[in-house]
């Protein structure tokens, strides 16, 4: 893609034209497409995109009343001390004022 871009002298639209000319198998780069991957290339030298580091969505989560009420409920011989132990590892401030 970007040699076929280099061909058409930097020009995106042209570029795009031709890589569809010369494979027509298949999807085609769009003038945006080629314009993106060049701008990264600039940017950072490399022509892949990082792949995106997500955080799971739990982490950070604080523990709602209703979480704590439901498992004191289903736990009913659990102390507030050993739900405090539990719900400390989802990072809880259960019981402290």
């Amino acid at each position: 893609m970007l040699l076929i871009y280099g061909e058409c002298g930097r020009k995106a639209k042209s570029a795009a034209r031709l890589y569809r000319e010369r494979f027509p198998e298949g999807q085609h780069p769009t003038r945006q497409t080629i314009l993106k991957v060049v701008k990264r290339l600039r940017e950072t030298g490399c022509v892949t995109s990082r792949p995106r580091v997500r955080r799971p969505g739990n982490v950070g989560r604080k523990v709602q009343p209703e979480d704590l009420l439901e498992y004191a409920l289903a736990h009913p011989q659990s102390s507030t001390k050993m739900i405090r132990k539990i719900m400390a590892s989802q990072k809880a401030a259960f019981g402290r004022s």
